[in-house]
């Protein structure tokens, strides 16, 4: 039920999240093993760039979503959106990069204008880490990897 909600809630997000500044360009984004750097998925987005990575927080054992754009090739977190407080989840508005903070139909939101660049992600079957994308969904265990880099990138022709 829980994932159902978070996902229905991404879909919403994707019609509200700003577009990126240069929303002419379809950007895509890279997935590349760690740390060898070799690639293993290339997935072109949507015009405003958004996506979002979910996983269960290891402390609460509830989802959580972090949602991104893609804005002058590079990667910038846009919320994170959880149901419980856990260790190394955010507790007031006043972290760093943050531009709002709330708490809506049960979950809390802190909004984000934070500058990533690449991203090494974790990848654990028991914490379900999933890439939403616009028109998919992919469990990340999936692609057989224990670490992922994750990267703006040119879509392909």
């Amino acid at each position: 039920m829980l994932r159902g909600t978070f996902c229905a809630l991404w879909v919403a997000l994707l019609a509200i999240l700003p577009l990126s500044a240069n929303a002419t360009a379809r950007p895509a984004l890279c997935l590349k093993s760690h740390p060898d750097n070799r690639m293993i998925g290339l997935y072109p987005l949507t015009a405003d760039g958004t996506f979002a990575l979910e996983f269960i927080h290891s402390v609460s054992r509830t989802p959580v979503v972090d949602t991104y754009r893609i804005d002058a090739n590079r990667i910038v977190q846009t919320s994170e959106i959880f149901l419980a407080h856990g260790a190394g989840l955010p507790s007031m508005g006043d972290e760093v990069d943050a531009t709002g903070w709330r708490h809506e139909n049960g979950r809390f939101i802190l909004d984000l204008d934070r500058p990533i660049g690449t991203m090494i992600v974790r990848i654990q079957p028991e914490y379900k880490n999933t890439l939403h994308l616009a028109d998919e969904s992919i469990p990340l265990a999936s692609l057989g990897q224990s670490v992922l880099r994750i990267t703006a990138c040119e879509p392909p022709e």
